[in-house]
């Protein structure tokens, strides 16, 4: 069967708080994840003369803490949503890392998103507007989503056409590669866990894959 054409994908991410220092930076110099301010103090003093005093504040800001480790929740009954965990974790595998854990809280928002997605078509919407603060998520977030069209049937029977929509659409995000954004967050080291939102419209599946620390 012919492979349906996909548009490309946009991945999304976001941090509670800023970075850390940068390292290699010179003594006294503000790091990346600093800010300055500067106010000046105008004295005039009694022989007429006027004096300036420069003050400057550093703000240091420092990466979240992620939330205390808790164990995977329980997979829901459809058996695609650990079809999709486990061929992330299979990936995640070859490259040493460990297993990402199943979470129903974020898997729910994760398909809000999806649903969102089937209906206005464009990338991470509800992510941008609710994943701040939405339940599941810890100090860091990222999302991947599929093909922003959907992915047509790929075979007559049903979990058969689902693994092989998910395995396209993955398969599409490892080939990105380092540097791209899906195959970035998929092989994230700080993400420990992962929410599946899978959604039908007119026969197509809407994907997407939300990670978290």
């Amino acid at each position: 069967m012919t492979r349906p054409k996909l548009a490309p994908l946009v991945a999304c991410a976001i941090v509670a708080c800023g970075g850390a220092p940068t390292t290699g930076a010179s003594p006294g110099a503000p790091s990346s994840g600093d800010t300055v301010e500067e106010r000046v103090i105008v004295e005039r003093q009694a022989d007429g003369t006027v004096k300036k005093t420069t003050i400057r504040t550093t703000r240091r800001t420092v990466p979240a803490s992620p939330p205390p480790a808790r164990p995977a929740d329980p997979f829901p009954s459809d058996p695609l949503v650990k079809y999709n965990v486990e061929r992330v974790n299979a990936y995640r595998a070859k490259k040493g890392l460990p297993a990402l854990l199943y979470d129903a809280k974020i898997s729910a928002f994760a398909r809000r998103g999806s649903e969102q997605l089937s209906r206005d078509h464009t990338p991470h919407a509800h992510f941008a507007a609710n994943a701040q603060g939405a339940p599941g998520f810890g100090s860091r977030a990222a999302e991947n989503q599929g093909d922003p069209s959907g992915v047509p049937a790929l075979d007559a029977d049903a979990r058969r056409s689902g693994q092989k929509q998910i395995d396209i659409m993955l398969k599409l995000m490892m080939d990105e590669g380092p540097g791209g954004g899906h195959y970035d967050n998929m092989m994230n080291a700080h993400f420990r866990r992962i929410g599946i939102g899978l959604f039908y419209a007119s026969g197509k599946l809407y994907m997407t894959n939300d990670f978290s620390d």
